[in-house]
């Protein structure tokens, strides 16, 4: 309980004796209740008041009581009319609840109990009271000067006292008119009483105005600190404050009396209005604002909030008088009796109230009041916005104009907290309360709704009553928003700049998706209805703007955010609503229709009710927001013309029923007669209920009465029987068919009686008073139920438009945009997932994740990643779409996609589906960016060699921790061998795959990485999962050699199904080859590499491989021997009869295995016998055999025999036999310690056995014997190189390796290739190993070296010498025509080249960026790898020949396409292609290395245009005997013309960013034009005219037409530009290269065109040549081609030169062309700067330039 205090005035003492002591009260000011409690009658007299407590029970705004208890005892003496009429009908009032429910209905009552008398009597006491002032004005002069006054104040002016009507007066006045009616005092007293007592008012009022209280608070705000206020300025303004108090009264007196109609119009004058409204906005504008903006510490601060001094008093009166004046003010606005002037001032001083604040609230200002002021503004700015429509657009102008000016933290301090705990911004809501104030109507909204028997005119009349108040509302909101959209984009033209306006476009924005943020945060909320109309016309505003191609980026941005927000809430709402009424077990609310049934429009009754309800209760806390009118509007329009469809089908349905019954033997049934009517506005329904349940019966004609006449036979009869028939058939059907038409009338009838009765609830809430509301009304009921109504409107079936809408953004032209739309959709998606099963939403993902912008790209893979981990289902539906792009151009979509494959893998159960993404995740540790590295890397760690998320991976079923010892696998729980299975099957699967592609490298670097390049721990751990991995893989091969197959069917078995049940095995064909016994060798072989010791313990059992000998089984031998070769140390305490068996069968594989098993058989029984059995016997034995018949061969070769003992295949066995161990087993380093075993060598090799095995090798490679033979023999070269580099450098080694390059075949350069390779990489590893060796022990001096031993540095330096030496032949070999292995093998090379740094860089560019446009996706991208790694480190010189390497790249893309006329420039391959519609420059790769530096771009650029110039920079003359003529002559087809396409589709196609670089190319060809271009075209319009290709001086021509051919490529170029980029032919003229810092950050756009159809020369991003220049891609073999060319060269130039104002500008240099005829010369010079007249480039143009009649200086034109 908290005590308001207020005052009233002492004039209602004689009334407060008629009000007991203690009485409950519900007292209501405007519509709200503001008190509700005990009012206790306090006699505390205090000058001219007295103190009126009252003791509220919930806080509320302080009012004056003054008009309340005016309006319940109006005076003494209508107090005593009231009294005597209760006394003599014996009826004592005890309280004020007996005269009414509230204050304005008391007088309302009291007047109605007796009109005529009160009225009467209340006149005429008007009329006395009026005339007693008249009197005292009369004698004012006499008493102004010591006379006492009774009814009039004297107030001090200028130049003297003056009189006014004193305040007791005015409110005496103002109670005796209120209780008066308009026409009895109209009657009663004169229009001149009235007049004259305006008069008075309105000099009250100019007095007021005169006092100056504005500019004393003016003056006592400026003063400083220090200054304390004088008394004489307090007391002046304490005056003030009084004399403008009355003022105010004054003007509320005036205004009351015109608004309810008590004056005239002549007596209430418009210049009467003007005086007391301009006053009152005077008062607010120039008191009320300034008293507020006040800061604490001014002094008059101090002076007027000090509750000691009077000014407080005075203070606290000023604004309890200006409160006062609104609530007449508000009632005036809403009739025609203010001028326009007037209600623009009102409007204006209200607004800046409502933005207005203040740092003295609570400090003297009392908060309530203020409150109370504001809300009183707003209210008059409500009625305002719904009376005067011309004033909507200007009052939204200034408001939000007055919310911009505000600071942006006093903007967000202004929150208005709404029920459910949630706030909005207070603009927000004083926006809605405008708009929902238009749905109101002066007329009764639920007049009719009393009766149901109204007529479905009277209908239809209610029906656009309720539309009409809707479409206000509708209409008033859709301006609102149009005003603020419009000045999203609309220039502030008064501001001070075009900053200033983008400032105001800024600031709009803000405030609108403040608006529309919190009208979505509103909906639902039950005093917020207008939130779903703003919401859904600023929707549909939205959806056009973005169908707008003009509408701006930032714009249609924001139309894709508020429709992806609108949409989700929607959803979400939708969902909402659904969930709970299934919790609850209630349906949903529903629409209500024709055909709705009973029991959904009772629920909808019962809703709306609820809501109505609540809102009505809401008044008596003063919280209305004129929802209700708005809501009846609706709820009735959607109601009413359910009635009358349902009446409308009802008579349809009546009539059809009539019909049929007519046609039916003219059967009659009348039912419902009530119902037969049409749709007229003649139609009454009245006593319809009354005869709804009637029946008139139906009469039915039988057809079996008797017949009039004879029979007529037989037919007859049976005519008869029929139509009986049919008779008898139609009466059933007739009485189905009335059975049913009774049971839809009655549907009818009570579906109509549902709707009345809904209609008939609202009319009787809206008119109830508030005391008799329901208090048990919570706003959570209200607001659930509202939720469930506020999804019935339109908005909320808009879902599929919004949805749509962003589906088609999602191809627009800007990247913004599109990338705004996939969040947009992300946003809808993540409410409504189900959306992104939807055909064209899949489509359009689909496009964007191969979009040309990254942005867009990985917009895109978030939107689906996000969705694929919430909804596994739609794993399906985009995995194969996400998965590919992992090999997206962008890192961030890289990254994003392999974050999106994790998430799919450990849900996933597919294992087809697991293998892919390990494969893709696996190729990303290869990635070029390190951070990818590190995530695939760190995945995979993850995945594959952690114990996972589950601790209990690794122990037992006791759930002891298991150590790394033993068979691990084994001692597995169940579970934890059924997760593992699963990794081993994915692992398997992987590896398998690397079978296939360029994994196994990256499989190997994945084991190293995560056993020496983790953390001990991370290592330890992994090499624990190897190892069970390993013992599981051993397990799978023991399972499936007691299984006579490996079905899928046997490893359920041996697994149980509890192993299997995880792994989804659908697939059983790719299961079964993926855990294959070849695929688990296979793996183990690569495990054998890291893990050998695990592998070691299992080896044994490996031994039963060895003996297979079917060539099928070839793959898995080679695995078993690499396993044995890999773990033959690590074997943990082998058997003798293992070691014995494994000799003799690895000695059994030596005689019939292919080279394939020897490669590794050979080093494996080298290492067996070197490091283990040391049966070195069995080793020399094999050898010498093998050397003996080469030396035999050898001898044969020698001495010229003929014929050979042995078979080639033999030889060549030998060979790889003897090259293979001489490699793998030093025999040199055991032929002294072991000389006994030993001494059989000694017969055949005197030196070291390498240089033997050089020597034969080298013979049998230069002999001519068969090629496989000399292959084998070049093969084991190699391998002798290896294990003695030097032997490499030697004369007949490299004699050898000559010849190859230069005359041996492409096999023969494979094979020494192959050499380089192995040798290559064995050096590499040599080091690697040095450096591994040396890492761990300190740097120790070299003794060797100090004494000149440098063995191990000249083997170092091999590998460089023969690179240095071969690296051009090599680079010329790996683009030999077809060969396509050569060309792998070579670049393979060239690579090893680069790493190991053994050749000069600048040698291998032009061979990388050819081989960067090769179509193997495994070349080009470690071509463009190694060129971005050289550009990196060698920027100062790397792009010298890069030129050489445009030339190169032609030429190899001449080799793969076979024929130069089909070389193109780009490639239309999709790993490559950003942009569908778009090719890729094959040289795009190298530009972009280029672009960062502008200088060396342009230079670039300039060298490609210039490849287009046959000329070269040299001057083509027709002076004879020209060395340089001469010289064209034999070389007159030496221009290539296909190259020069290929340069132009190159330039064309390059993915420039910025204007200046299209400019620079375009600036290049105009000069190329200008020089060469124009030489030729005087060349053919002069000496040319007479010669023709076929005489001697026809090599000439020849060749200047072929040079016609490019500069008409570049002109096609240059057009092309000009197209797809948007340039102007003046912006291209404009540009100066040397200038252009205006044009460097400028970005440009590439726009696509497609003019083939109609002609054109451009398709799909390429240039048509055969439409523009068809000798570009044709060569020209023909007279006729040469002269068809020339006329198509002279016609373009020429009508280039028509349409030019100036000429072409030249290059860096200028270009001379010397004419002459009969040893006249003529010169033609175009320089730089240098301009053609536009007269003469007319004569070219027409080709009339004629050169004997012309005489130009050199130099000039």
């Amino acid at each position: 309980m908290q005590p308001i205090d207020t005052k009233v005035p002492a004039d209602t003492r004689s009334c407060l004796r008629y009000w007991p002591m203690t009485s409950a009260v519900s007292i209501e000011v405007d519509g709200q209740t503001q008190f509700q409690g005990v009012i206790n009658n306090r006699l505390a007299l205090e000058s001219d008041f007295e103190r009126l407590s009252l003791i509220s029970n919930e806080p509320s705004l302080q009012a004056t009581v003054f008009d309340i208890v005016r309006d319940a005892f109006v005076s003494e003496e209508i107090q005593k009319l009231q009294r005597a009429d209760t006394e003599s009908s014996d009826h004592q009032p005890s309280s004020i609840d007996q005269v009414s429910d509230s204050a304005k209905q008391r007088s309302r009552l009291a007047s109605d109990a007796k009109p005529r008398d009160v009225n009467k009597h209340t006149a005429d006491l008007f009329d006395d009271y009026v005339t007693l002032i008249f009197q005292e004005e009369d004698t004012l002069p006499d008493l102004c000067s010591d006379g006492r006054l009774q009814y009039f104040r004297r107030i001090p002016q200028i130049h003297g006292e003056s009189a006014v009507i004193s305040k007791r007066a005015i409110r005496r006045i103002r109670m005796l008119l209120a209780s008066c009616s308009a026409d009895q005092l109209l009657q009663t007293v004169e229009d001149a009483t009235i007049s004259r007592l305006i008069t008075l008012l309105i000099s009250a009022i100019d007095a007021a105005d005169s006092i100056g209280l504005a500019a004393m608070i003016k003056d006592g705000s400026e003063l400083d600190k220090g200054i304390d206020l004088s008394e004489e300025f307090c007391q002046k303004l304490d005056l003030a404050f009084s004399i403008t108090c009355l003022g105010l009264e004054a003007a509320a007196l005036v205004v009351d009396m015109a608004a309810t109609g008590k004056a005239s119009k002549i007596a209430c004058t418009s210049d009467s209005l003007h005086v007391a409204t301009a006053f009152f906005k005077e008062c607010l504008l120039s008191c009320i604002v300034p008293l507020l903006g006040l800061t604490p510490g001014c002094r008059l601060v101090d002076a007027l909030t000090d509750k000691d001094l009077p000014l407080s008093n005075r203070l606290h009166a000023f604004f309890s008088t200006v409160l006062l004046v609104h609530n007449p003010v508000i009632s005036l606005v809403g009739q025609p009796a203010l001028t326009e002037q007037d209600i623009i001032s009102l409007v204006f001083a209200s607004i800046s109230v409502t933005f207005c604040t203040s740092e003295l609230l609570g400090r003297g200002i009392d908060a309530n009041t203020f409150e109370s002021i504001r809300r009183s503004a707003q209210s008059l700015l409500r009625q305002v916005f719904e009376s005067h429509v011309e004033q909507r657009t200007w009052m939204l102008e200034e408001i939000l104009a007055s919310l911009i000016r505000l600071p942006i933290q006093r903007r967000t301090m202004s929150l208005y907290r709404i029920a459910g705990g949630k706030s909005v911004q207070f603009i927000s809501v004083l926006l809605l309360k405008l708009l929902q104030g238009t749905a109101h109507s002066s007329e009764n909204l639920t007049a009719g709704f009393e009766s149901g028997t109204l007529s479905a005119k009277e209908y239809r009349v209610l029906f656009q009553k309720h539309k009409k108040a809707v479409e206000t509302a509708s209409s008033s909101t859709d301006l609102t928003v149009r005003y603020l959209i419009g000045r999203c984009v609309k220039r502030d033209s008064k501001a001070a700049g075009a900053g200033a306006g983008a400032a105001n476009e800024s600031e709009y924005r803000g405030i609108l998706e403040t608006f529309i943020d919190d009208c979505i945060v509103l909906l639902g909320h039950p005093q917020w209805p207008a939130a779903e109309l703003v919401v859904r016309v600023y929707s549909l505003h939205m959806l056009e703007l973005l169908d707008e191609e003009k509408t701006d980026i930032a714009l249609k941005t924001l139309a894709l955010d508020s429709a992806a927000q609108i949409a989700s809430h929607i959803a979400y709402t939708q969902k909402e609503i659904k969930d709970s009424a299934s919790i609850l077990g209630k349906p949903v609310l529903q629409g209500i229709t024709a055909l709705s049934s009973v029991e959904s429009i009772e629920r909808f009754r019962s809703a709306s009710s609820l809501v109505l309800e609540y809102l009505q209760s809401k008044a008596i806390g003063g919280e209305q927001t004129g929802a209700i009118p708005l809501y009846i509007s609706s709820w009735s329009s959607m109601l009413i013309a359910a009635l009358l469809k349902s009446r409308r089908k009802a008579a349809l349905e009546s009539s059809a029923d009539n019909q049929r019954k007519s046609d039916s033997h003219d059967i009659v049934e009348a039912v419902g007669e009530e119902y037969m009517v049409t749709d007229t506005d003649s139609d009454s329904d009245s006593g319809s209920d009354s005869g709804s349940n009637s029946d008139s019966g139906s009469d039915y004609s039988s057809g079996h009465g008797s017949h009039t006449g004879s029979q007529e036979g037989s037919d007859k009869d049976s005519d008869y029987q029929e139509k009986s028939s049919f008779t008898a058939n139609g009466s059933n059907k007739s009485h189905r068919s009335e059975k049913n038409s009774k049971a839809r009338l009655g549907l009818a009838i009570e579906r109509r009686k549902a709707i009345v009765a809904c209609l008939r609830d609202y009319m009787v809430i809206a008119h109830r008073s508030t005391r008799a509301m329901p208090h048990n009304l919570t706003y959570a009921s209200a607001s659930d139920t509202a939720k469930s109504l506020v999804c019935l409107l339109p908005l909320y079936r808009s879902f599929d438009m919004l949805l749509t809408r962003v589906t088609m953004a999602l191809g627009a032209s800007q990247v913004t945009l599109r990338s705004k739309a996939l969040r947009a959709l992300n946003q809808i998606a993540s409410q409504r997932a189900s959306v992104l099963y939807q055909k064209n939403v899949k489509y359009a993902i689909n496009h964007r994740l191969q979009d040309s912008s990254p942005q867009v790209r990985e917009a895109a893979i978030d939107l689906i990643g996000k969705h694929i981990s919430q909804n596994p289902e739609l794993t399906d539906q985009y995995y194969e779409f996400v998965s590919v792009r992992v090999l997206d151009k962008g890192p961030s979509v890289r990254k994003r996609v392999l974050r999106i494959l994790r998430e799919i893998y450990i849900s996933s159960t597919n294992l087809t589906q697991l293998v892919d993404i390990g494969v893709r995740i696996l190729q990303r540790t290869g990635d070029d960016e390190r951070s990818i590295r590190e995530l695939a890397n760190k995945m995979l760690q993850e995945l594959w060699f952690t114990s996972g998320e589950s601790t209990s991976v690794f122990e037992d079923e006791d759930g002891v921790r298991i150590e790394a010892s033993g068979n691990i696998f084994n001692l597995l729980s169940p579970d934890s061998q059924r997760e593992m299975l699963k990794r081993v099957r994915v692992m398997t699967g992987v590896m398998e795959a690397a079978r296939s592609s360029d994994l196994s490298e990256l499989m190997a670097g994945l084991f190293n990485h995560v056993t020496t390049k983790t953390t001990n721990a991370e290592a330890e751990e992994a090499m624990l999962v190897i190892r069970c991995v390993i013992d599981a893989l051993f397990e799978q091969l023991l399972r499936s050699e007691e299984s006579s197959t490996d079905s899928i069917a046997d490893n359920k078995i041996a697994l149980g199904n509890a192993a299997v049940a995880s792994v989804d095995l659908s697939n059983t064909s790719a299961s079964s080859a993926i855990f294959s016994t070849a695929a688990c060798l296979r793996f183990i072989s690569a495990l054998s590499l890291i893990a050998p010791d695990a592998v070691g313990q299992h080896s044994e059992l490996l031994s039963a491989y060895l003996k297979m000998t079917n060539a099928s089984e070839e793959d898995m031998l080679y695995n078993v021997l690499c396993i044995i070769n890999n773990t033959l140390l690590s074997i943990p305490h082998p058997s003798s009869q293992f070691l014995g068996s494994l000799e003799s069968d690895l000695i059994s594989l030596l005689s019939s295995s292919p080279q394939a098993i020897l490669s590794i058989a050979v080093p494996c029984l080298c290492t067996l016998v070197e490091k283990i059995t040391w049966n070195y016997s069995k080793l020399i034995r094999l050898f010498r055999s093998c050397a003996l018949q080469l030396y035999r061969e050898h001898r044969r070769i020698a001495t010229g025999s003929a014929t050979s003992p042995m078979s080639a295949k033999n030889l060549m066995r030998f060979i790889v036999l003897a090259g293979l161990t001489c490699r793998y087993f030093d025999f040199d380093k055991y032929r002294l310690k072991q000389s006994e075993h030993f001494k059989d060598l000694e017969t055949i090799i005197k030196g070291t056995v390498p240089d033997f095995m050089n020597d034969m090798l080298l013979s049998f490679a230069a002999s001519s014997l068969p090629q496989p033979v000399q292959l084998a023999a070049i093969q084991m070269l190699g391998q002798i190189y290896i294990k003695q580099p030097q032997l490499a450098l030697e004369p007949r080694s490299r004699a050898l390796m000559d010849k190859v390059f230069s005359q041996g075949s492409a096999g023969h350069k494979l094979q020494v290739m192959r050499n380089f390779l192995e040798f290559l990489r064995a050096d590499s590893k040599r080091y690697a190993q040095r450096l591994k060796e040396e890492e761990g022990r300190a740097r120790e001096v070299d003794a060797k070296a100090l004494v000149g031993d440098t063995g191990d540095m000249s083997v170092a330096g091999v590998g460089a010498s023969l690179m240095q030496t071969y690296l051009d032949r090599i680079i010329e070999a790996t683009f030999l025509p077809g060969a396509i292995t050569l060309r792998v093998c070579g670049f393979d090379v060239i690579s090893l080249v680069l790493e190991q740094g053994l050749a000069h860089p600048l040698k291998c560019v032009p061979a990388l960026i050819a081989l960067g446009t090769s179509s193997d996706a495994h070349i080009r991208s470690k071509a463009l790898k190694l060129h971005q790694d050289l550009c990196f480190k060698y920027t100062s010189f790397i792009h010298s020949r890069d030129i050489e390497g445009v030339r190169l790249a032609y030429e190899y893309q001449a080799q793969v396409r076979g024929n130069l006329e089909d070389v193109v420039g780009f490639s239309d391959s999709a790993d490559v292609r950003d942009v569908p519609s778009r090719p890729v420059a094959y040289l795009q790769p190298l530009y972009s290395q280029l672009r960062s530096k502008r200088m060396r771009r342009n230079e670039f650029l300039t060298l490609l245009v210039k490849i287009g110039d046959y000329e070269s920079g040299t001057g083509l003359t027709t002076t004879a005997g020209s060395a340089a003529a001469d010289a064209r002559d034999d070389a007159a087809d030496d221009v290539d013309i296909p190259f020069v396409r290929f340069v132009a589709e190159n330039l064309a196609l390059l993915d420039y960013k910025y204007l200046d670089e299209v400019l620079h190319v375009i600036y290049q060809i105009s000069a190329v034009i200008a020089g060469t271009g124009l030489n030729l075209y005087h060349y053919f319009e002069t000496e040319a005219q007479s010669e023709t290709c076929g005489t001697k001086s026809g090599a000439k021509l020849r060749l200047a037409i072929k040079g016609s051919v490019c500069v008409g490529i570049l002109f096609t170029l240059r057009e092309f530009l000009k197209t797809h980029y948007g340039i102007s032919e003046a912006r291209c003229t404009a540009y100066d290269p040397s200038d252009a810092s205006a044009m460097r950050d400028k970005p440009v756009t590439w726009h696509t065109q497609d003019d083939s159809g109609n002609g054109g020369t451009t398709s799909q991003g390429r240039i048509m040549w055969d439409a523009c220049n068809p000798y570009a891609v044709r060569p020209m073999s023909s007279e006729t081609d040469f002269s068809d060319q020339r006329l198509r060269f002279r016609q373009q130039m020429a009508g280039s030169l028509a349409v030019s104002e100036e000429s072409p500008v030249a290059g860096d240099t200028g270009s001379t062309f010397a004419l002459g005829s009969n040893g006249d010369a003529l010169t033609f010079a175009v320089e730089d700067g240098a301009s053609v007249d536009p007269e003469e480039l007319e004569l070219l143009s027409m080709g009339v330039f004629d050169a004997e009649e012309s005489s130009v200086a050199e130099g000039s034109i």
